[in-house]
C-alpha cells in the first residue's frame, strides 16, 4: 500500500483503552521506548524485511511466505522439533521466508522453525488451529507478490479480514502526509472526551475547561503511535535533547544497509493551548501568544540543527472557544520567514460543544 491509502489504513495499535498502560509497561530502551508492543512489533518487522530485501544474497531466498508471531518461543515448539535461535535477526543477514518466526516486540532476536509446503489456508490453520495462536498479533511477509507484500493482523490469523498492508519499500514522508495522519489520530483519539481512552484523558475537568497536566505527553504519545504505524520503516523519535533544547518529535529513516545514513524528514513542535490548567489556574492571552511564538522559533531551530527537511508547529487548542487558525495571526510573517508550517487541531470539552460547532459551521 502506498500514498494516501497507506496513511488512511486503520492505525489499530493506538485504538484502545489500554494505550497508556501498555505503553508505560513497555518502557524499554531506545527510540521506540514507551510505544505499545504491537506498534513496536509491526515497525520492527517492516524494517527487518526492508533490510533483508536490500541485503546481498536475498535474491536467492525461498519464494515462500514467512509468518512472524508476537509470541513466546515455547508456543512455536509445539510444531515439533527444536526452534532455532537467531540472536541478531535485526541485521538482515538471516533468511526470513519459508519460516515461522516467534519474536518479541523489539524484533532484535527471534526463533524459527521451517514451514512445510502449505497453501495459504493451510498456513492460517497451522497457526490458528494447531498452534492455538490465532489471537496473537501476526505479520505475513509474502515474497511471491510484485512488489512483495507485508500484511499485519493485529487480531491474529483467526481474523483474516482484519488486515493492514505495510509499506516496506522506504517511506516518502512529507508534511502533507504527516498532517493527514495527525488528523486521523485527532478524529479517533483526541477530538472529544468520548474519543479519548480512559487511561489517557486530556481533561482534568472538562466541564470547567481544566486541561490535564499530562495533556502534552498524551498528545505526543498518540502521535508517536499513529505516525509509527503509518510510516513503519521510519523511526519517530521524541524528546531529543540537542544544543538548542529538547525537540518534541522527529521523523527519520535509516538506510537499510548503513544505519549511519539517516534521512530526517520532519521536525514537529507540539503545543497544547489552554484556557485553564489542571488546578483551574487561568492562562492569560499574552501567555498563549508567547507560547505559539516560541513554538515557531523552536521548530525552525531544531530543523536547522538536526538537518531535517521540514518543520511544523502543531498546536492542539483546548481553550474555551474554537477560533481556528487565529492563534497564528501574530506569527504568520515569522513562520514564513523561518519556513515553518502552521497547523492547529481543536479539542472540544464535550460532544455537545463539538455538535454545536459543527452545526454552526456547516
Amino acid at each position: 500500500m502506498d500514498g494516501d491509502d497507506q496513511e488512511m489504513a486503520s492505525l489499530g495499535a493506538w485504538e484502545g483503552d489500554n494505550l497508556q498502560s501498555t505503553a508505560l509497561a513497555n518502557a524499554g530502551i531506545g527510540a521506540d521506548a514507551g510505544l505499545p508492543p504491537e506498534t513496536r512489533f509491526l515497525s520492527g518487522v517492516a524494517k527487518l524485511v526492508r533490510r533483508r530485501k536490500a541485503t546481498q544474497g536475498a535474491d536467492s531466498d525461498p519464494i515462500r511466505p514467512a509468518i512472524f508471531l508476537l509470541a513466546s518461543t515455547s508456543r512455536v515448539h509445539n510444531l515439533g522439533g527444536v526452534a532455532k535461535r537467531a540472536p541478531m535477526i535485526d541485521n538482515g543477514l538471516e533468511v526470513l521466508s519459508g519460516r515461522l518466526w516467534s519474536v518479541n516486540e523489539g524484533v532484535v532476536s527471534g526463533h524459527y522453525v521451517e514451514l512445510e509446503e502449505l497453501d495459504d489456508d493451510g498456513l492460517f490453520k497451522l497457526v490458528a488451529d494447531e498452534l492455538k495462536l490465532g489471537n496473537v498479533p501476526a505479520i505475513i511477509f509474502d515474497p511471491r507478490t510484485i512488489p512483495v507484500s507485508v500484511r499485519y493482523y493485529q487480531d491474529g490469523l483467526r481474523s483474516p479480514d482484519t488486515v493492514e498492508l505495510l509499506s516496506v519499500t522506504g517511506a516518502n514522508v512529507n508534511l502533507d502526509r504527516i498532517f493527514k495522519v495527525i488528523g486521523q489520530v485527532h478524529r479517533k483519539c483526541l477530538i472529544t472526551p468520548e474519543a479519548q481512552v480512559r487511561a489517557g484523558k486530556l481533561w482534568k475537568d472538562a466541564s470547567k475547561w481544566w486541561a490535564s497536566e499530562d495533556a502534552e505527553d498524551l498528545v505526543q504519545l498518540h502521535l508517536r503511535v499513529g505516525l509509527t504505524t503509518a510510516f513503519p520503516t521510519c523511526t519517530v523519535r521524541h524528546e531529543q535533547t540537542d544544543v538548542p533544547g529538547r525537540l518534541d518529535l522527529e521523523i527519520e529513516e535509516c538506510d537499510p544497509l548503513d544505519r549511519s545514513r539517516v534521512t530526517r524528514f520532519a521536525i514537529l513542535e507540539l503545543k497544547v493551548l489552554r484556557s485553564f490548567g489542571s488546578t483551574g489556574k487561568g492562562y492569560p492571552s499574552q501567555y498563549v501568544l508567547d507560547w505559539v511564538d516560541s513554538g515557531v522559533r523552536q521548530a525552525a531551530t531544531y530543523r536547522d540543527e538536526r538537518g531535517a527537511r521540514e518543520a511544523a508547529l502543531c498546536c492542539f487548542d483546548m481553550r474555551r472557544e474554537c477560533t481556528g487558525e487565529e492563534c497564528f495571526n501574530h506569527v504568520r510573517d515569522l513562520a514564513k520567514e523561518l519556513v515553518v508550517v502552521l497547523r492547529v487541531w481543536f479539542i472540544f470539552a464535550s460532544s455537545a460543544q463539538y455538535r454545536d460547532f459543527t452545526t454552526e459551521h456547516r
